[in-house]
């Protein structure tokens, strides 16, 4: 029996690859890093703050380096599907990857707004 060997996804395959999930990842990546920054700085407590539990402790911190996280995902996600669209020359070809990322915005404006909301009823 001879196995051939398997073949490596073409340039514009693997460009789609990394558009499909780098849009899918815009809102868990920017959760994850807040989450990552919150715990590391509530572990190290570099500024000695008295009350770590509320909830603007480091807030800075956390919102640059998600933003930027995020930012560096989008800005990937945006030349993975130019690189794919230049290859394939198709519109339709980078639906599902746009589609997924303005999904992901839509959402992510909807939670902010709503985030929002909450903080004004609250008070």
């Amino acid at each position: 029996m001879n196995a051939t060997p398997a073949e490596k996804p073409s340039t514009p395959q693997r460009a789609y690859q990394a558009a499909v999930i780098l849009a899918s990842l815009f809102i868990p990546i920017a959760l994850l890093t807040g989450k990552l920054v919150e715990l590391i700085m509530d572990s190290s407590n570099p500024d000695g703050l008295t009350d770590l539990t509320a909830g603007l402790a480091y807030l800075t911190q956390i919102l640059v380096w998600s933003f930027t996280v995020l930012g560096v995902a989008v800005i990937a996600f945006v030349v993975a599907t130019v690189i794919h669209y230049t290859r394939t020359r198709s519109f339709r070809s980078v639906a599902l990857p746009v589609g997924i990322a303005l999904i992901q915005l839509v959402i992510g404006v909807a939670l902010v707004v709503i985030s929002q909301a909450i903080t004004e009823v609250d008070g």
